[in-house]
């Protein structure tokens, strides 16, 4: 059996208890996904889905030409341990945040203030999941803003996890920055 020499990528998804992290790596995974999901224990994780990763979740495909490997990061904030453990080696990262939080805003202060070196050493993109549930009045705009009043030069768009288009669109987008930023060296952070 030949081995593909295809060059790969490590992505880290992390984000939010419920914002798709699972989910987006299952619609688009061609190998089977190794998933840690247990029962869902505590309020923020029951908040969604009666399941939750307790450790990583893992796929893989092949998009423009490169094999990608996707990497799943735990939502419950107990096992942030693993996202410094996750993050050796990755080329990008997708920072999933879910619209119909509580407070989605607080969510993506806290994975920009907890994760700050890493991502203003990396290519990221901020993805906002559930943005039809809109119960906070959250919108786009409002992410936008925020990421830039924190410092940061990180684009920010909606998928649905749910969705195979929606999930490689936002992988090709982070591939691509990923690309320009071996050759331009520019960090997404406007301040130091």
């Amino acid at each position: 059996m030949q081995e593909d020499q295809s060059p790969s990528l490590k992505f880290l998804l992390m984000g939010s208890v419920g914002s798709g992290k699972t989910t987006a790596i299952k619609s688009v995974s061609v190998a089977a996904v190794v998933s840690t999901e247990s029962r869902a224990t505590e309020s923020d994780a029951l908040h969604r889905k009666a399941t939750t990763t307790t450790a990583m979740d893992y796929g893989q495909l092949q998009l423009n030409g490169q094999k990608l490997h996707l990497y799943g990061a735990p939502g419950q904030r107990r096992f942030d341990f693993m996202v410094p453990i996750l993050s050796v080696g990755v080329a990008g990262m997708l920072v999933m945040i879910d619209n119909g939080a509580e407070n989605p805003l607080e969510e993506l202060d806290y994975y920009l203030t907890v994760h700050k070196s890493c991502l203003q050493k990396k290519p990221a993109i901020i993805v906002i999941t559930h943005y039809d549930d809109n119960t906070t009045n959250t919108h786009l705009v409002d992410y936008h803003c925020y990421v830039r009043e924190r410092g940061f030069a990180i684009p920010v768009m909606t998928i649905d996890a749910r969705k195979k288009e929606f999930v490689l669109h936002a992988l090709s987008k982070l591939q691509t920055a990923v690309e320009r930023s071996k050759t331009a060296q520019l960090p997404n952070a406007i301040f130091s």
